[in-house]
C-alpha cells in the first residue's frame, strides 16, 4: 500500500503530530506510530500499542491511523521507540541538560532559563484526527 503523503499531512491540519509545529507537506516526515522493524512483534504481543491502535492487525503498518505527520526533529527523537518511550525521553530532558551540560547549568544559574518540568502532551493527544473512509 503506498502512503498518502497529502491525507497522512491533512492528518493533524498540517501539523506536526507530536509537539503541533506547523509542517510544509514537503518538509512533512511520515513516523510510523507502532515503529516499522518490529511492527509484527510489537502487534502480537502487544507491547507498546496505544489503545486507539489495539485494532492494527499483522499486516497494517501502513495503515493510516499508524502514520504520523512528524517535523524532522520529532522524527529523529522519536526514532523507533514506542510513544511512551519518546514521552519519557523527552520528559527526562531537564534532568539530562542539568547532568550534562555546563552551558545549559550557567544559563540557568543566571536567570536565562527557567525550567518547566511537567508531563508531556503530545499535538494528536489534543486535536480531533481527521478520518479517512475505508
Amino acid at each position: 500500500m503506498k502512503i498518502n503523503r497529502k491525507l497522512v499531512h491533512e492528518k493533524y491540519n498540517g501539523h506536526c503530530g507530536y509537539c503541533g509545529e506547523t509542517l510544509e507537506i514537503k518538509k512533512m516526515q511520515v513516523d510510523h506510530i507502532v515503529p516499522q522493524y518490529d511492527f509484527n512483534r510489537r502487534i502480537l504481543n502487544k507491547y507498546g500499542i496505544p489503545k486507539f491502535l489495539n485494532h492494527l492487525k499483522e499486516t497494517d503498518v501502513n495503515h493510516f491511523d499508524n502514520l504520523m505527520p512528524a517535523c524532522r526533529v520529532c522524527n529523529k527523537w522519536k526514532t523507533s521507540n514506542h510513544l511512551e518511550l519518546f514521552r519519557s525521553e523527552l520528559e527526562d530532558q531537564v534532568n539530562r541538560l542539568n547532568l550534562r551540560s555546563s552551558n545549559y547549568r550557567i544559563a540557568k544559574k543566571f536567570g536565562l532559563i527557567i525550567e518547566n518540568t511537567k508531563r508531556i502532551v503530545f499535538y494528536f493527544n489534543m486535536i480531533k484526527v481527521f478520518r479517512v473512509n475505508k
